[in-house]
């Protein structure tokens, strides 16, 4: 494939849920609108982070020697500084080539930017079936919307389970268990924890009480998160579109050294997020979901399929196995 890329949302792995889990962080008067449209808002999240986050960007390059792909006589203008731009991808490099271990996290991270800043456009609320396509904060796409950016800040917070405190590092997760290691901690799931603790940052950084984590006990067992829905198309959307901007055009850019000093310092996890928070998140995770898988039966003397499903169950998961003959 020469052009584009493929990609895939599993809906009904992403709405299953068990029917006593708890949702930690999300404030009592934010839970039933939470709980209801986080799964919609959602999907909207990732059409936009596949389609349009992945989907743009043009890596400025030399392909080949004193071949380049854009005027090298009149570089084109970064936004960041409004200067000619000073560095791009040289013969025989790639995105990941240059950017490393970061690159994928640092991508996951513009995609989930700009899914973001893009779900802030009704219009592109309506095309997931939200709204009319006119701004209106306090109608269902502006529910979808709150709930999002809810559902990002949340993740943010979540995400700390990928750090490991004892090496100081993202991804190490518990090296005890090498099932649990090879099942979750995989380079996709790591790459978006990084990058929705950046973005967590990106919002609590944002100013103008955007956003804040609220709790009242010294061990944050009542930690919260508190966003003003109606700062979100006005101080939400102009934190994240600077941050989206440097990402993107660091990335094509290959400015590597910028790039690292803005990633490095909004995923970079103190002594308080390390500590108090991240033990929170510990405390509070649910466990990790088994999901019992429903069969279909051929009834060989009517030609009728059938299917059958389980109970939630150690036992359920079982007779699913064995009905199948795995």
């Amino acid at each position: 494939m020469a052009e584009g890329f493929k990609n895939v949302s599993m809906g009904n792995v992403l709405t299953a849920r068990s029917s006593g889990e708890k949702i930690p962080f999300i404030a009592e008067e934010d839970l039933l609108l939470y709980t209801t449209l986080r799964d919609p808002a959602f999907e909207v999240q990732v059409g936009i982070h596949e389609l349009l986050g992945h989907g743009s960007g043009k890596l400025l390059q030399e392909t080949s020697k004193g071949v380049f792909n854009f005027d090298k006589r009149s570089p084109p203008i970064s936004p960041i500084d409004n200067q000619p731009i000073t560095s791009w991808y040289k013969p025989g490099q790639t995105w990941s080539s240059v950017f490393g271990s970061m690159s994928g996290a640092f991508e996951e991270c513009r995609a989930e930017c700009v899914a973001m800043y893009l779900s802030c456009d009704f219009e592109i609320q309506k095309v997931f079936g939200h709204g009319d396509g006119k701004v209106d904060m306090d109608g269902e796409a502006g529910d979808i919307l709150y709930a999002s950016y809810l559902s990002m800040a949340r993740a943010g917070i979540a995400s700390l389970e990928m750090w490991d405190p004892k090496s100081q590092k993202w991804g190490q997760g518990d090296k005890q268990n090498p099932i649990v290691a090879q099942i979750i901690l995989t380079d996709l799931i790591l790459a978006h924890s990084q990058a929705r603790f950046s973005i967590l940052q990106c919002f609590l950084n944002a100013g103008n009480d955007f956003c804040k984590l609220h709790y009242m006990e010294d061990d944050l067992s009542d930690l919260t998160l508190k966003l003003d829905r109606n700062k979100i198309l006005t101080t939400g959307r102009d934190a994240i579109g600077q941050f989206l901007q440097k990402l993107h055009i660091y990335k094509v850019t290959a400015d590597l050294e910028a790039a690292t000093k803005l990633f490095g310092d909004l995923t970079n996890v103190n002594e308080w997020w390390a500590t108090k928070v991240r033990d929170q998140v510990m405390k509070q995770r649910q466990p990790r979901k088994v999901y019992v898988q429903a069969n279909t039966m051929l009834d060989e003397a009517t030609g009728k399929v059938s299917l059958v499903e389980y109970e939630p169950t150690p036992e359920g998961i079982i007779d699913s196995f064995a009905e199948r003959d795995v």
